[in-house]
């Protein structure tokens, strides 16, 4: 089976990773082992971080996601799944490209922000917000005008200087009304999860291999009632310390792993160098009435 790239990694799956470049660097050998295998319920002497997660003190981390299978993670880079028998194919991708990810860029030091991310203008502008706030939407709506995806649901950053993006895979997670609205149809396209009408969708040549400067973040908001929308951009370094510590995905696996510091750099880089934007709309606006106002404040 082919390798893939992951975030500047070489990967080397058991399993099928169609959201997954292919690899094209040098013979070295792979950062990432995904295996099949058995898998214990339990962590010796792990503590429990949130309701699915275990972390020992080796910063090994055991995810346990009913229904879908047990996910042991070790800093060396070796993977093993045990699925359970009726979870999917997408669902097992799903959690691996998601919450495996994210625990993986902890123990290596990388600040993951729960964000989708695409280039304007020669750099990686990242939609940051919780779930449903239409992250992965913009994304879609700037990739069907020919920007390239970098990341979806986790956007991966260097802790070095400037502030850079590892690109990640051009797969975005998309609820039916969003597809619709885009013109694209479902049929064919993979379930994010059983029963629920999310979709996974990849635009064709729409992915990145080496890391993109980080350009701008946007926090996606809501408008409350009355209140204007629009974009206004942060300028208090500990209103952005803050926003951005908010954005964090799963940042309490970073200060169990003692991870801690590394992430505070990189969120100072950010608020030193990196312009921070709140774009605040109503529930019902459309997205595409947003796309040109982002592209003129990323030129700036």
């Amino acid at each position: 089976m082919t390798d893939r790239l992951l975030c500047g990694w070489r990967v080397r799956s058991a399993i099928a990773l169609p959201e997954l470049l292919e690899w094209q660097g040098d013979a070295r050998p792979p950062d990432l082992t995904v295996r099949l295998g058995e898998v214990d319920d339990t962590l010796p002497g792990g503590r429990m971080i949130g309701p699915w997660l275990q972390i020992d003190g080796t910063g090994t981390g055991l995810l346990v996601v009913p229904m879908v299978g047990r996910f042991l993670v070790q800093p060396s880079g070796d993977i093993t799944i045990a699925p359970q028998p009726e979870a999917s194919e997408s669902e097992i991708r799903l959690f691996l490209l998601g919450s495996v990810l994210g625990l993986v860029c902890h123990q290596r030091s990388l600040l993951p922000l729960h964000a989708s991310s695409v280039v304007i203008e020669g750099g990686a502008v990242a939609f940051c917000g919780p779930s449903g706030m239409g992250k992965s939407t913009l994304a879609l709506r700037f990739a069907r005008r020919g920007h390239a995806v970098v990341s979806d649901d986790v956007c991966v950053l260097d802790t070095g200087t400037p502030a850079r993006v590892r690109p990640s895979f051009p797969r975005l997670k998309l609820w039916r009304d969003a597809l619709e609205d885009a013109a694209l149809p479902t049929e064919g396209l993979e379930r994010n999860r059983r029963g629920q009408n999310k979709f996974h969708f990849i635009e064709a040549d729409a992915g990145v291999r080496a890391p993109v400067p980080l350009r701008a973040l946007f926090l996606l908001r809501w408008a409350a009632r009355g209140e204007p929308e629009g974009i206004e951009r942060l300028s208090a370094p500990l209103d952005i310390l803050a926003a951005v510590e908010a954005e964090t995905f799963r940042p309490q696996i970073g200060r169990a792993l003692g991870a801690e510091t590394s992430m505070f750099h990189v969120r100072a880089l950010i608020a030193g160098t990196v312009p921070v934007y709140t774009l605040r709309r109503q529930p019902d606006a459309p997205p595409e009435r947003w796309l040109d106002a982002i592209a003129a404040t990323v030129r700036g």
